[in-house]
């Protein structure tokens, strides 16, 4: 039977009240708070970090095949899946894969990995999906998925995305 047989998850240790971000940017908040990822975290180290918590139990030898997807890659040419898959010391000759330019890319990528291993393509694929995506300075989409900076003053820029805090608030904190 083909289907799914482990699963892992990362989400960034630092977190930040909405309420922040909204007084910066001006808008209302949506209550309570979100992740705030580390200055050194992207979508490939978070990749890898759900790798290894799918793979806890599995020796990485046995994966064929690896699918990434994002639509936040920090490469435009690069394969960044074969990045991952020499972090979590998969095989040489695994079959990498990086899917992207859609928010679906993450289903696509479990279709295609259910369709190999169906076909006798593969017997074991990791799929990883995993966002860094920022929103303009100034928007609601930082409530929801980051924002780059959230300082209207100007003289502060706050990255949220680049430091564990704020100069100007000082308020992100690890969990």
């Amino acid at each position: 039977m083909t289907g799914i047989i482990s699963y892992g998850a990362y989400v960034p240790m630092l977190r930040i009240d909405r309420s922040i971000i909204a007084h910066e940017s001006g808008g209302g908040s949506m209550g309570g708070e979100r992740s705030l990822a580390s200055w050194d975290e992207d979508c490939l180290t978070m990749g890898v970090e759900a790798g290894l918590d799918c793979l806890a139990g599995f020796d990485p030898k046995e994966v064929d095949g690896l699918y990434f997807a994002t639509v936040s890659s920090p490469f435009k040419q690069k394969s960044a899946s074969s990045i991952i898959a020499s972090a979590l010391d998969l095989r040489k000759d695994v079959h990498t894969w990086d899917l992207g330019s859609s928010t679906r890319a993450g289903t696509s990528a479990v279709k295609a990995a259910l369709d190999s291993v169906k076909a006798g393509s593969a017997e074991k694929v990791l799929v990883i999906a995993a966002e860094h995506r920022v929103g303009r300075p100034g928007s609601s989409f930082g409530q929801q998925a980051g924002l780059r900076t959230w300082s209207r003053s100007g003289s502060t820029t706050c990255a949220s995305t680049e430091a564990r805090t704020c100069s100007t608030c000082a308020r992100a904190r690890p969990i």
